[in-house]
């Protein structure tokens, strides 16, 4: 792994009549743009075009990427890759017609987030990866930050802004499921930025570079990142243990609006419960017809760990907070009476399939 300079590179490239604050952006973004990669994905049409010698303009830099570490490991955007049958991945220190191939390792859907490997390619040298900054470290509204990626397929363009907010929940259509704890920025990310990192003044990854909120599509001054915390525990746990362990109960709940017509003012319904999943190993009472057709109603969630919960993201909220393992106690309507149920939470990933 080579060393940077910034002496050096301030002399060689005549930067000394640039101010601090500029070579200090200046060299961050040299030192940075070396572990950030250009993430081509290729259908298997894309490929027939290509084999074809067809003189069709091959499809440019679909998103952005990082380095993760020593051993080749790519993170990205899920979506970025989604339904690759070849993913190519260019470096800043690459000559134009070369590149990597590289294999899928894992993917979070419902976080949007997956890992790739590089394969090992004679006469190439693998990237170095990116500093990140500690999973405890606090971020700021108005705290300066950087992205860097490939919008339109101009690779390792600079943009720079501010985190403009903190916690958000933003909900992917692909996903269904919200996302939690997102990093808002006015840093200017548009369409091939995604995946691509969200640094601090110092060069350190914060964030991932995700999504946008915009009427037409293209950025319109609020932007998206995963924060690095998130990043930390997909990555670890795809790396270990193959896939995302996420805690779950177990349990299918009736939709919001199907609760209120049913006269449920407070609380979700349980509808069914996974066979031999938590929520049936703890006890809790399905939504069943009798053999006349009569609906008996289940339980009735209507706190979580003493937090209410009248909407589904608000479960989803609360576990996002988990892990596998930890008890919860749910507070439940069961025919008129109050009680108190603990739910040991197991990985939603090795539950049987939810059975109604």
């Amino acid at each position: 792994m080579g060393v940077f300079d910034a002496r050096s590179y301030r002399e060689e490239n005549g930067m000394d009549e640039l101010c601090g604050d500029e070579r200090a952006v200046v060299e961050m973004f040299f030192k940075a743009k070396l572990g950030v990669v250009n993430i081509l994905s290729l259908t298997k049409r894309d490929l027939a075009v290509e084999s074809s010698g067809s003189n069709a303009e091959a499809p440019k830099g679909t998103g952005t990427g990082f380095v993760w570490d020593d051993l080749g490991h790519i993170v990205t955007n899920n979506h970025v890759i989604n339904d690759a049958a070849e993913i190519r991945v260019r470096t800043a220190s690459l000559p134009d017609d070369k590149y990597f191939t590289a294999d899928l390792v894992g993917a979070d859907e419902e976080r949007d987030v997956a890992i790739l490997r590089l394969e090992a390619e004679s006469g190439l040298q693998m990237p170095d990866p990116l500093v990140r900054v500690k999973a405890q470290q606090q971020l700021f509204v108005g705290q300066k930050v950087f992205a860097i990626g490939n919008p339109f397929g101009l690779e390792h363009t600079l943009t720079t802004g501010v985190i403009s907010g903190l916690g958000r929940e933003i909900t992917r259509k692909a996903a269904g499921r919200p996302m939690f704890n997102i990093i808002q920025t006015d840093a200017a990310v548009n369409p091939g930025n995604s995946g691509g990192p969200l640094l601090n003044s110092r060069g350190f990854v914060i964030g991932m570079n995700s999504a946008i909120a915009s009427p037409s599509g293209v950025f319109a001054g609020v932007g998206f990142a995963i924060p690095a915390s998130t990043l930390e525990t997909v990555v670890r746990e795809i790396l270990s243990a193959g896939h995302v362990m996420r805690p779950a109960l177990g349990v299918f709940f009736a939709p919001e609006a199907l609760c209120r017509r049913l006269g449920i003012e407070d609380g979700l319904l349980v509808l069914g419960t996974r066979k031999a999943g938590a929520a049936e190993k703890a006890g809790l009472k399905s939504t069943k017809r009798d053999a006349s057709g009569k609906l008996h109603l289940g339980d009735v969630v209507v706190k979580l760990d003493g937090n209410k919960t009248d909407r589904i993201v608000d479960i989803f909220r609360h576990l996002d907070r988990k892990k596998v393992g930890e008890s919860v106690i749910l507070e439940v309507i069961r025919e008129g009476r109050a009680l108190e149920i603990s739910v040991v939470l197991e990985d939603l990933g090795q539950m049987p399939v939810a059975k109604m």
